[in-house]
């Protein structure tokens, strides 16, 4: 594990959901301790950003992330239904390769298996339509990733 790790211990405890304590190893604790702080760092990484996850977009999600306000809510709604609307307005190839890098989650290189052509040519594509996207989305109404 890179970064700061937690100091030694005679014993390690974590607190289950229901709120007993179980005793572990080190080296499940300090996996724990990884995970834990990779999940803190990403959550607030996403907050500083205004990131709305996949899963709030589209409905999906634990009962847990319904602690979002109704505001939020409705704002990523209709934040969603103007990204779709400008992912529309592009070129039929364009589309396809942002459907297939953010909402099909593929990686670069399979991205360029599919389409058949070089990573360099999938980066280049993805930085254009991804500024034209931006002007799209400016058009709308959408400024800076807000309304």
């Amino acid at each position: 594990m890179r970064g700061k790790k937690p100091k030694e211990r005679k014993s390690y405890v974590l607190r289950m959901p229901d709120g007993s304590l179980i005793e572990v190893t080190r080296e499940v604790y300090l996996e724990w301790y990884q995970s834990r702080r990779k999940e803190r760092y990403q959550m607030e990484r996403q907050k500083k950003q205004r990131v709305c996850s996949l899963e709030a977009l589209n409905g999906y999600g634990d009962l847990e992330e319904e602690k979002y306000d109704t505001e939020e809510t409705v704002l990523c709604k209709l934040y969603e239904a103007k990204v779709r609307e400008g992912i529309a307005r592009l070129a039929k190839e364009d589309a396809r390769l942002i459907y297939l890098l953010f909402f099909e989650e593929v990686t670069i290189k399979d991205a360029a298996q599919i389409m058949e052509c070089s990573r360099k040519t999938i980066y280049n594509r993805r930085k254009r339509i991804l500024s034209e996207l931006r002007s799209i989305l400016h058009n709308l109404g959408i400024v800076g990733g807000a309304f």
